[in-house]
């Protein structure tokens, strides 16, 4: 997996305010061959990038001065940088908010070394990002799976992160029912314990945002939700 010695070394930036996983992907990146170099706060992070310009940022989320979904968004507005979230924040709501906000891709803490490498050489093998991501359409719905969005009739319905996860679960099962306990396992990835009044709850907002474009959830008792269109 070590880079090959003929060509000039990817430069990668690691914002992490743990000092041992710090020095610890600082030591395992360069025997890869990487040129690192390393902030641990979000105002170092800045610096660095300035400096270093860097081809791929691995970014924390909770850092001593601030969150690195803001510093994400900063770089997003000025530069292509690929961007790898390293979080212990690991819930699928948490995975959808960061590649909302501009990452590239998404490891929760704990993590394997091993998969680390992979997703970083699988982000630099992709180079710069597309100016224009990928979109995929479900019926009316388009969707921008870069940014986390959802457009309907060319209108952005401003899905929070937990809407963007459920709505896509309605469409992926297509004509099957989904029970409120699996969309519940599955957009919480926690067993409901029969409790999953979130579930209703989540659903009526979609349907209010939903419905002036002509798509619906529907509901029957014992078998759960169904999207239509």
């Amino acid at each position: 997996m070590t880079q090959a010695s003929d060509g000039p070394r990817a430069k990668i930036l690691i914002v992490e305010d743990d000092g041992d996983i710090l020095a610890a992907n600082r030591d395992l990146l360069g025997i890869e061959g990487y040129e690192v170099s390393c902030a641990r706060t979000l105002a170092a992070g800045r610096e660095e990038v300035v400096r270093e310009d860097p081809d791929l940022v691995i970014l924390d989320i909770l850092l001593p001065d601030g969150n690195g979904l803001d510093l994400c968004g900063e770089l997003r507005e000025e530069s292509d940088v690929r961007i790898l979230f390293l979080s212990a924040l690991n819930t699928p709501s948490d995975v959808v908010e960061g590649l909302r906000r501009g990452g590239d891709d998404y490891l929760g803490k704990p993590y394997l070394t091993e998969e680390l490498l992979l997703r970083v050489e699988a982000l630099l093998r992709r180079g710069p990002r597309l100016s224009r991501p990928p979109v995929e359409r479900t019926g009316p719905l388009e969707w921008h799976s870069a940014s986390c969005q959802v457009f309907a009739d060319g209108q952005d319905l401003l899905l929070s992160p937990r809407e963007y996860v459920v709505l896509g679960l309605l469409c992926q099962a297509q004509d099957r029912w989904l029970s409120a306990d699996e969309i519940y396992r599955e957009a919480w990835n926690a067993d409901p314990n029969g409790d999953v009044h979130v579930v209703h709850n989540h659903i009526s907002s979609l349907r209010r945002k939903l419905a002036p474009h002509g798509v619906a959830i529907k509901s029957r008792r014992g078998q759960g939700y169904r999207v239509t269109w």
